[in-house]
C-alpha cells in the first residue's frame, strides 16, 4: 500500500510540473512580432492605373507582403484608411485593394464629367496617390501617402502625410511621440525653422504676415498631420490652406533627431536611437 501511495504522488508531481511548464509557455508564448526586428519588411511595388482614359487615375504603393506580422498589418490598414476605409477583401491582396479603389475613384469622376459636362477644367481630373517607404531601422519603418486631386477649377488639391510604425507590435506613432510638456518648446522650434528655411524672412511681423490665422502669433498651431520619420530628422508638414495661402504650398521643415532629443518620450527614444542602425542606413538613400 505505501508503494501504491508512492506512486500517486510521484505521478501527481509529475503532472503537477507538467502543469507548471505548459503555464510557464502560455505565459511566454513564441510571437512573430519580432520577426522583422534587424532585417527589412519585405514588400512588392504594386499600382493600378486607368487606361484608354483622359481621366487620370493612378494610385501606386511599397507594399507589405507578409500579412502574419502585426506592424504589417497596420501598416495595410493604414494605407487602407487613407484611400477611404471601404475596402472589406483580403488586406494581405494589395493589389486588389488599389484596383478598389481605382476603379471606385475613375467611376466617381467619370459620373462628374457626366453631370457637369466636358469643359476643358473637368476633362482633365485627375487621381494619384502613391505610398512610398522612407526610412525603416530594426526597430522601426516610416511611410508616406502622398494624394493629389484635381477636378475642375483654378487648381487640384494635394495631400502629405505619414506615419510612423514600430516594428515589434506594429504601434502606431504620431504626436504622442512628444511629451505633453514638450509642445510649447516644439511650436517655437518649429515656427522658426520654417521663418528663415521656408518662408526665407528674417522677422516674425513678415513671418505672421504671411499666413491666414493672425492668431498663429499668439499661440502658433502644430501641423495636424502626424510627424513623420526621414533620414536626415522629423519631418513636420502643414497641408495646403492649413496656415498659408495656396501659392504657398504646404508649409514643411525637418528638425535633426539630436535637437528633439529631449522633447521625445523614453517610449520613443529606443526608436531614435535606431536612426543610427545598419539597416536605416541602407534605406537612408530613398529621396525625400
Amino acid at each position: 500500500m505505501k508503494k501504491r501511495i508512492y506512486s500517486l504522488q510521484n505521478r501527481a508531481g509529475i503532472a503537477s510540473l507538467c502543469f507548471i511548464a505548459l503555464g510557464l509557455t502560455a505565459c511566454h508564448p513564441k510571437t512573430d512580432h519580432s520577426a522583422n526586428e534587424g532585417q527589412a519588411i519585405e514588400t512588392e511595388d504594386i499600382s493600378w492605373e486607368e487606361k484608354a482614359s483622359a481621366e487620370g487615375c493612378k494610385i501606386s504603393a511599397t507594399y507589405p507582403t507578409d500579412g502574419s506580422n502585426a506592424v504589417i498589418r497596420n501598416i495595410q490598414e493604414w494605407m487602407n484608411e487613407e484611400l477611404g476605409g471601404t475596402y472589406d477583401g483580403n488586406l494581405s491582396d494589395g493589389q486588389s485593394m488599389i484596383e478598389y479603389y481605382g476603379k471606385e475613384r475613375a467611376k466617381q469622376i467619370k459620373s462628374d464629367i457626366a453631370e457637369f459636362g466636358e469643359n476643358t477644367a473637368m476633362s482633365q481630373s485627375t487621381y494619384y496617390a502613391q505610398f512610398k517607404r522612407v526610412l525603416e531601422t530594426e526597430k522601426f519603418i516610416s511611410y508616406t501617402s502622398n494624394i493629389y486631386e484635381y477636378m475642375g477649377g483654378a487648381h487640384g488639391g494635394e495631400s502629405l502625410t505619414g506615419m510612423v510604425f514600430r516594428k515589434s507590435d506594429g504601434r502606431r506613432f504620431g504626436w504622442d511621440m512628444f511629451t505633453s510638456e514638450s509642445k510649447e518648446q516644439l511650436r517655437s522650434m518649429i515656427k522658426n525653422d520654417l521663418k528663415r528655411k521656408y518662408f526665407t524672412v528674417k522677422t516674425d511681423e513678415e513671418f505672421y504676415s504671411m499666413l491666414l490665422d493672425k492668431s498663429a502669433y499668439y499661440s502658433f498651431p502644430l501641423p495636424i498631420t502626424p510627424p513623420i520619420f526621414r533620414p536626415n530628422g522629423v519631418q513636420f508638414i502643414y497641408q495646403q490652406y492649413e496656415i498659408a495661402p495656396y501659392a504657398s504650398g504646404m508649409p514643411t521643415c525637418t528638425i535633426p533627431y539630436d535637437s528633439l532629443q529631449s522633447l521625445f518620450t523614453v517610449t520613443m527614444k529606443p526608436l531614435i536611437e535606431s536612426t543610427t542602425d545598419s539597416l536605416a542606413r541602407t534605406f537612408s538613400l530613398i529621396p525625400q
